[in-house]
């Protein structure tokens, strides 16, 4: 029977203390994420009881709603049904007032969240392209072909274009003009600006120092230039009249902005991005091995809350520095198939229908595509002991990507389909050997901590 995605966002936009408590929705691979005005008023129990919702966490500022893959249908029917988020000037002080009344880390993670967010999917499918290019140029394609040039291009395009990616993300976020964001966003990347940072010569704007710096594949210059911007455009609104507005209100934008963007948020933001590169580079100096083994053995805790977003930043750097990441997707090979054993587990020794049927589903869904939240929420949570036999497996896998160095290449999560991520550029096939191992034992570990640990599919009655 298909679903009524309709009634469910009603019962769910009900449950969260209605269209009135809620200041904005947004939407990742399967989570419902709701910022809301107060969290009293929302019954989370009550929204975890409605059928198709998988489960709910609360997280910085709001609440977030595990629908599964069918996330986009379910916040389709909402925004075409309600009015959340769509502007009012009573909604955007309100949504203003709850932002600030959150603690900084709390406003750090949501705005990363919104603002990453929306671009990993293009991000991920600029890396399988690299990916790709690496097997195509192992079967023999050249190197100096156009045909290796233009794949390449598309593969470093996402993080490259990333600025201008993020511009519109930020410009949502912050709620400022989304054409006038994506122009400064590609300022940074102008051909005629780049010029000027390959010379030699010094720049400057009217006397003020501009510092040369290569904005592509850059996340912090371009945020902070558009949360200033927001700021810029609210006082421009309140100076040029409306009889003027259309020509003179982008001109003075834009015209205040320059000097800020190149001179001040640029700049600053690009010093804060070495100090986090230098760091990153200095630990995998010294102590390679201890990332992965941190976040691997963080990883269940890090989904469940929603925080493994606040770490893409940090993966991005590594990938514009040392070309590799040893921190964050290793790490997930454990989270990702996991839930492919847990769930396969599941199907072999319950005899309950209905889990056997959401068992299958959520491990062709980990396993093919990586994404884990179905399985997470929709049998570890529930049954609790399958959520100890992942963390067994997220640890031995930790352990093991520490001790073989395994690392990702290109940007996208582990799964079947995007194995290739973890082979090296350079033709060598031990990396790519070692992630399949890791994978296979990931599987094998899951798969018996669930069958020996057990599980009470009570939950699951006809």
């Amino acid at each position: 029977m298909a679903k009524d995605y309709g009634k469910m966002g009603e019962e769910i936009v009900a449950k969260l203390g209605g269209e009135v408590n809620i200041t904005k929705l947004f939407h990742c691979a399967t989570r419902l994420r709701f910022e809301v005005n107060d969290k009293a008023a929302a019954d989370l129990e009550a929204v975890k009881s409605i059928p198709g919702v998988m489960g709910v966490v609360e997280s910085a500022g709001g609440v977030q709603v595990i629908i599964g893959n069918d996330v986009p249908k379910a916040y389709g029917a909402i925004m075409s049904s309600f009015s959340i988020g769509k502007g009012t000037e009573n909604t955007d002080k309100e949504d203003q007032k709850h932002t600030d009344e959150q603690n900084p880390g709390a406003r750090l993670l949501n705005v990363l969240s919104a603002i990453i967010g929306p671009a990993i999917p293009l991000i991920m499918c600029s890396g399988l392209v690299s990916a790709l290019l690496i097997i195509l140029a192992n079967v023999g394609l050249s190197t100096e072909s156009t045909t290796y040039q233009l794949i390449q291009m598309v593969g470093n395009g996402a993080l490259y274009l990333l600025p201008i990616l993020l511009a519109y993300s930020s410009a949502k976020k912050f709620g400022c003009n989304i054409m006038i964001s994506l122009f400064l966003g590609g300022l940074m990347l102008s051909p005629a600006f780049l010029g000027l940072v390959q010379g030699n010569g010094a720049i400057t704007l009217f006397g003020i120092p501009v510092k040369a710096v290569d904005y592509s594949s850059t996340l912090i210059p371009i945020v902070l230039t558009i949360w200033v911007f927001s700021y810029v455009e609210r006082l421009v609104e309140k100076i040029i009249p409306d009889a003027v507005k259309f020509v003179f209100r982008p001109f003075v934008n834009i015209i205040l902005m320059i000097p800020i963007m190149f001179c001040v948020t640029g700049p600053v933001g690009s010093y804060c991005g070495d100090l986090l590169c230098n760091l990153l580079i200095q630990i995998n100096n010294v102590a390679p091995w201890s990332t992965v083994l941190v976040v691997g053995c963080l990883a269940p805790l890090l989904v469940l809350t929603g925080m493994h977003l606040a770490l893409i930043p940090l993966v991005m750097m590594l990938f514009e520095t040392v070309g590799y990441d040893n921190m964050l997707f290793p790490a997930f090979i454990a989270m990702n198939f996991s839930q492919f054993g847990v769930a396969m587990a599941c199907f072999v020794k319950t005899k309950k229908n209905g889990l056997r049927t959401l068992s299958l589903s959520c491990a062709l869904t980990s396993f093919l595509a990586g994404v884990t939240e179905p399985t997470l929420y929709g049998i570890c949570v529930r049954m609790k002991k399958p959520l100890i036999a992942t963390w067994i497996a997220c640890i031995v896998n930790a352990v093991f990507c520490a001790i073989f160095k395994v690392r990702v290449y290109s940007f996208g999560a582990p799964s079947f389909f995007t194995m290739p991520i973890f082979l090296n550029p350079d033709g060598t096939m031990r990396n790519f050997y070692f992630a399949i191992a890791a994978a296979v034992l990931t599987i094998v570990i899951s798969f018996a901590g669930t069958c020996i640990l057990g599980f009470d599919d009570s939950y699951y009655e006809e």
